[in-house]
């Protein structure tokens, strides 16, 4: 079973993949879903490599939370807007929001 750090690493690698695509179909929001895209990366990166670490006194767990908050964030505000994609969206942003709960709480537990 993964833990909480693992999972919340891949749904911020694949929110970078997303904001990635995004940016790639609007020219408009290229730079700011591209700068989205390496830090969602990065912070990937540094959770998978040491699931109890910290930058500047906050634990990678809290900052992987942030981040997966405001990717949820991000996908009701496209849900809000886009009714194709609208059950989707809600539906990502509810996963990423419990995720970025137990990563915030505790990496390397377990889900149940």
């Amino acid at each position: 079973m993964p833990t909480h750090a693992e999972l919340a690493a891949k749904l911020l690698v694949d929110a970078a993949t997303f904001f990635r695509t995004l940016g790639e179909q609007n020219e408009q929001l290229r730079d700011q879903m591209m700068e989205n895209a390496g830090i969602f990366d990065q912070m990937a990166g540094l959770l998978t490599q040491d699931p109890g670490g910290e930058m500047n006194d906050t634990s990678y767990g809290e900052l992987a939370g942030k981040l997966l908050k405001d990717a949820a964030n991000f996908f009701r505000s496209l849900a809000q807007n886009n009714e194709p994609i609208r059950e989707q969206m809600n539906e990502n942003a509810d996963v990423y929001t419990q995720i970025a709960d137990l990563v915030t709480q505790n990496p390397v537990g377990i889900l149940d």
